[in-house]
């Protein structure tokens, strides 16, 4: 009796988790949840807002490019007791109490660097190159979410596999429990034989609720992976192609022209070759322009004047030379030049680091594809013996252990294929990414 409870409410639960689909939901491969990233993705949009921050930086007046004009205004007021004595006998002497002054001014100043050693040009040039490496850094950024993404989506559709193999397994433990009741009934099959029947039902239950659980975690971890809210519903696609007519020839030639890291290497030792030229510019005098026009007036109680007024232009030029800095420059030259040959060999390692992925990826890449061809031929052997095991299970010449290890070879086959579909789609993916073609 507790047999057919058990069958009972197991079909109600079957009936209830039989799909993970859901109805009127829209359906997402790669591509699609790729788009969403990109339009989602948190890291991205700091990314992007540290693009725009470059970009702003990298104007002529943040250089030195553009004149500077101030202008200021003041008003000073003070009361003294003023006592004031001349030499000349003839004047007479001045002695007040609360003696007012007030003072009224307002200038209008420019400032303009004529000549500091080309220094402005190779600072302009900088700001340029740093926004330019900024965009590349923003590319680096949105490649690492993409491929994050990818991984994260294939790991969901992996277990999505998963829950459906588990599902047909638990169907066949099903049909072949029922098969054995029947059996048993008619006196056909031993208590022993039920039994075995029904524990392997129990155990292929627990792995479809283990397999659902696994897969709906993975969904919520891929929302906040793209930068949507996690408990999000939509069903995936899992078809996918590959496109085996790569060659890592191809793609190192590529990966040189394309590839984020390898092209922020070479925008570092463009900021430290113009740092060496800035520095050097110190070594040469500095010519800055300045001129104004002011006003200013002058009230007083207690003077032989009552007030003074002054209107007019004024200029100048400066001319300063660093004589003598304590080799600051001299210094800084140097650590200039020891940068620019750290990155020189920088850029030589981050292109041999590149090589080597690809020719690995690549290996490994070819490797899959034949994997995945010699799973699928196991999957179409397995699939024959459990369709013959099951046969001769129905006329008594196999036992229900003889077709449980069937039904797991053929479970194993699917779950290897399965796995070996994702392992060979993210060599591909890895292969885009290190040649610097995951995100055009």
């Amino acid at each position: 009796m507790k047999v057919f409870k058990y069958i009972s409410g197991f079909l109600i639960f079957l009936a209830f988790t039989g799909t993970l689909y859901a109805q009127n939901q829209p359906a997402m491969g790669i591509e699609e949840v790729i788009v969403l990233a990109l339009e989602k993705n948190f890291d991205i949009k700091i990314a992007k807002n540290n693009t725009v921050i470059s970009k702003n930086n990298a104007e002529p007046g943040n250089a030195g490019y553009l004149p500077t004009v101030s202008l200021s205004a003041g008003y000073n007021y003070s009361s003294n007791d003023t006592k004031t004595e001349f030499a000349d006998p003839s004047q007479p002497a001045i002695d007040a109490n609360g003696a007012v002054t007030e003072n009224l001014n307002a200038d209008l100043k420019v400032s303009y660097n004529i000549f500091s050693g080309g220094s402005r040009n190779f600072t302009y040039q900088q700001l340029k190159n740093q926004s330019y490496q900024s965009q590349l850094e923003e590319r680096q950024n949105i490649e690492q979410v993409v491929l994050e993404v990818i991984n994260r989506f294939l790991e969901a559709v992996s277990l999505y596999d998963a829950f459906n193999i588990s599902q047909e397994s638990m169907q066949i433990s099903l049909d072949r429990f029922e098969r054995a009741k029947e059996n048993y009934a008619a006196g056909n099959f031993s208590r022993l034989e039920l039994l075995n029947a029904e524990v392997d039902l129990r155990n292929d239950s627990s792995n479809l609720i283990q397999s659902k659980l696994a897969y709906q975690k993975s969904l919520k971890t891929l929302n906040n992976t793209i930068g949507i809210r996690p408990d999000s519903s939509y069903n995936i696609k899992g078809d996918f192609d590959y496109q085996e007519d790569l060659t890592a020839g191809a793609l190192i030639d590529k990966a040189l022209e394309q590839n984020s890291d390898y092209l922020v290497s070479r925008t570092s030792l463009v900021n430290n070759e113009l740092d060496l030229k800035i520095n050097r510019g110190s070594l040469y005098p500095s010519l800055d322009f300045s001129g104004g026009y002011g006003f200013g007036k002058t009230s007083y109680d207690a003077n032989f004047l009552n007030s003074t007024e002054n209107l007019g232009w004024n200029a100048g030029l400066t001319l300063s030379f660093n004589v003598f800095d304590g080799g600051r420059v001299k210094r800084a030259m140097q650590n200039s030049q020891i940068r620019i040959e750290s990155q020189q060999i920088a850029i030589e390692k981050t292109e041999n680091t590149i090589k080597t992925n690809i020719l690995n990826t690549y290996d490994d890449f070819v490797t899959n594809l034949e994997l995945l061809a010699l799973t699928q031929r196991n999957l179409e052997s397995s699939t024959v013996n459990y369709q013959r095991s099951q046969e001769a299970f129905g006329t008594g010449q196999v036992t229900g252990l003889e077709l449980r290890e069937a039904q797991l070879n053929l479970i194993n086959a699917k779950y290897d294929l399965s796995l070996q579909r994702i392992q060979t789609k993210l060599s591909e993916v890895s292969l885009y990414f290190y040649s610097g073609g995951l995100v055009e």
